[in-house]
């Protein structure tokens, strides 16, 4: 009777897979080993001239943390400048100190709201939020 998984990894899995697309040939796995201070995914696809590799932190603060910067990093880097970093964060999340190296990615279905994660559903009924446009950094 339900799942093992986390509703909200579901929702971040699929975010991750729409920019990261099977019929592009990605392929995406959670990393190995417990990591206590988020969800973290490799995502690898073969080509011509060898493996791509890119890894992606999931954080669900408004504010994403130090720590998942620093867990991301230690990640092994397989081809060097090739492997490529991500984070998925809620929009309307405060990105500004994420570092340069690090590409951020937005999720569709989480946004933060007066200071709130909230679920940006579509069902009728649902409350409306307006938020503003996230800025890229």
């Amino acid at each position: 009777m339900g799942s093992n998984r986390d509703v909200m990894e579901l929702f971040a899995e699929r975010d991750i897979r729409q920019s990261f697309s099977e019929n592009d040939g990605w392929k995406v796995a959670p990393v190995a080993g417990a990591r206590p201070n988020g969800r973290f995914y490799q995502i690898t696809r073969g080509n011509w001239v060898g493996d791509e590799i890119a890894f992606v932190a999931v954080s669900f603060d408004s504010v994403p943390k130090e720590e998942i910067f620093n867990t991301l990093d230690t990640l092994p880097n397989g081809h060097g400048s090739r492997t490529k970093k991500f984070l998925l964060t809620p929009q309307a999340a405060d990105t500004s100190e994420v570092p340069p190296h690090i590409r951020i990615l937005r999720m569709n279905a989480f946004a933060f709201a007066e200071g709130n994660l909230v679920w940006l559903t579509k069902k009728k009924n649902a409350k409306k939020i307006v938020l503003e446009q996230a800025v890229a950094a």
